[in-house]
């Protein structure tokens, strides 16, 4: 089986957010930092890894940034990313105080689940390569612009982005106002097909492929506060239009009575989405150290709300090394059609997914990185962060057998990053 469509999302959406910054360190330190004059390659390389508790999801991803400064605020951006996933992936269903047996997507295996243990499809797995370029430029003396594009290419999932973005210099440059719009076009070949919404696993009931387009808008300020302070406020509208569904996730089916699966159903997302954010971000230049502190707020027709709040302490230890400790919270709501389960002869709802990250959960992250400059152009650094996440294990919906079981387990996780950045 292939990795989940959502599900290697959702991932790489995290990894990416793990492995870069909103706003770089340099930002703050521009005034301070001569220009290079040689026009050199900047490359930034970073090997993640990333694995969850109890034989989940484990990541590694290697990525390469390369950046060409051509004179004139001319610069080439490439980014390319691989990435390979493997491991045991929820697939949606209940835990039991029996053993449950699961068919695969393709129809021709199965795999069995034991007694009081979270369904985990233990052939998950999936490998992707992407490419980014983006080129920015100046327009006159106030105006930025910036173009790009990617490829994603994986199994089962392909993706095709472009985008652009103007930025205005106002208040002698201490105020930046920018723009951007950014569009998706995704292409989904599920394994052995896509499933009818809400049929049973066992029938094995497919349909043909299909797709998504995102579009994101984002418009933004930056203001330069004093010497050592910069602040940043964006406003970003995400919509999307197409298959949101999870080909590879189930729902439990369950007696209104025992609470014991009498089949397992496909999930059915709605075809739409829509997603507003706002995101505040702070840079304070001490002396050395840098204080970094971000929070975003975010809203969706789908019922979601979700608070981050990120604090960042980068502190200077000498002229060439660096610790920064990081601490992030997040909390969402449930989406309105999460469920963990459906009952036995009632009217089947419109919409229903058991998937745990569309529930409601608390997380934190917390962990350290630690910096060296090996010389003029090079440095490297190593990034430790565990992450916990938590929901309601015993709701009150819960039936029969269902009282007994932990309906939403607390995942954990470790990240580990080393990257090498220089100059060539």
């Amino acid at each position: 089986m292939q990795l989940t469509i959502n599900t290697a999302q959702a991932m790489r959406a995290a990894l990416a957010a793990a492995s870069c910054g909103l706003l770089g360190m340099a930002t703050v330190a521009t005034a301070e930092t001569a220009p290079d004059t040689e026009r050199k390659w900047q490359v930034d390389s970073a090997l993640l890894y990333y694995k969850e508790n109890n034989g989940r999801v484990q990541a590694a991803e290697p990525i390469v940034n390369l950046k060409k400064d051509y004179g004139d605020e001319r610069v080439l951006n490439l980014k390319l990313t691989l990435d390979s996933l493997t491991g045991a992936s929820p697939n949606g269903a209940t835990p039991s105080s029996t053993a449950q047996t699961f068919t695969g997507p393709s129809g021709n295996k199965q795999y069995t689940t034991a007694p009081n243990n979270q369904p985990l499809d233990s052939e998950f797995k999936d490998t992707r390569a992407a490419v980014h370029v983006n080129w920015e430029q100046p327009l006159n003396e106030e105006y930025k612009a910036s173009v790009g594009g990617g490829i994603s290419s994986e199994y089962d999932f392909k993706s095709l982005s472009l985008n652009g973005a103007i930025s205005k210099d106002i208040n002698n440059k201490n105020t930046t106002l920018s723009a951007g719009l950014n569009l998706e076009l995704d292409t989904l070949n599920s394994v052995g097909g896509k499933p009818k919404p809400f049929s049973s696993m066992a029938n094995n009931i497919k349909e043909g492929d299909d797709n998504k387009t995102v579009i994101d808008a984002l418009l933004g300020i930056t203001q330069v506060i004093n010497r050592k302070t910069i602040m940043q406020w964006n406003y970003s509208l995400s919509t999307s239009s197409g298959y949101h569904t999870d080909p590879y996730k189930v729902l439990s089916l369950v007696d209104g009575t025992t609470g014991f699966a009498q089949d397992y159903l496909f999930e059915n997302r709605p075809d739409s989405r829509t997603r507003h954010s706002l995101f505040w971000q702070t840079k304070y230049h001490l002396t050395q150290d840098v204080v970094d502190v971000s929070y975003r707020y975010m809203t969706d027709d789908w019922g979601i709300n979700s608070h981050t709040l990120d604090v960042r302490y980068r502190y200077q230890l000498n002229d060439s090394s660096y610790l920064e400790p990081h601490l992030r919270f997040y909390t969402q709501t449930a989406a309105d059609f999460y469920q963990n389960f459906l009952v036995q002869g009632q009217a089947l709802p419109q919409f229903a997914s058991a998937d745990s990250r569309l529930g409601e959960f608390d997380a934190t992250t917390f962990g350290i990185k630690y910096g060296k400059a090996l010389s003029k152009d090079s440095e490297f650094s190593v990034r430790v962060e565990q992450y916990a996440q938590t929901g309601n294990s015993s709701p009150s919906e819960a039936i029969g057998q269902l009282k007994t079981q932990n309906l939403f387990p607390d995942l954990n996780a470790l990240v580990v990053q080393f990257g090498y950045s220089f100059s060539f």
